[in-house]
């Protein structure tokens, strides 16, 4: 299973999951290491991929059972690897995506293009 981690898990990290999901037909999940459980993007500016989707928050069970960490920016996977170090040879930093809060749906739309190019590089 591929984790992608973010900080609250309403945009990057569940837009990564569906599209490598889709990608690759592997199981994927999304997490934030801050998330407010439960918590969704407003409908104004939610991708179409997300509907449905409400946040998760990180946890060291879903570390443990990962196979890889893929970590929406390089800060948020040094956080991970230095708070989980047992876990720290499979966290790894996606090309940093800023976060597209506050900047309307043609951000997060330019959003869900840079990650759908990294994530079908993944292997």
């Amino acid at each position: 299973m591929i984790l992608f981690v973010d900080i609250n898990d309403v945009c990057r990290a569940p837009l990564a999951a569906e599209l490598y999901r889709r990608t690759h037909d592997a199981d994927a999940h999304s997490a934030g290491v801050y998330a407010d459980e439960g918590a969704a993007l407003c409908d104004a500016v939610r991708p179409a991929l997300l509907d449905g989707h409400v946040s998760r928050q990180l946890s060291a069970s879903m570390l443990e059972k990962a196979d890889a960490v893929w970590c929406v920016t390089a800060a948020i996977a040094r956080h991970l690897a230095e708070e989980y170090p047992q876990h720290a040879h499979k966290i790894h930093a996606m090309q940093e995506i800023d976060d597209p809060a506050g900047m309307g749906r043609g951000a997060y739309e330019a959003c869900a293009r840079r990650i759908r190019t990294q994530v079908e590089g993944m292997a």
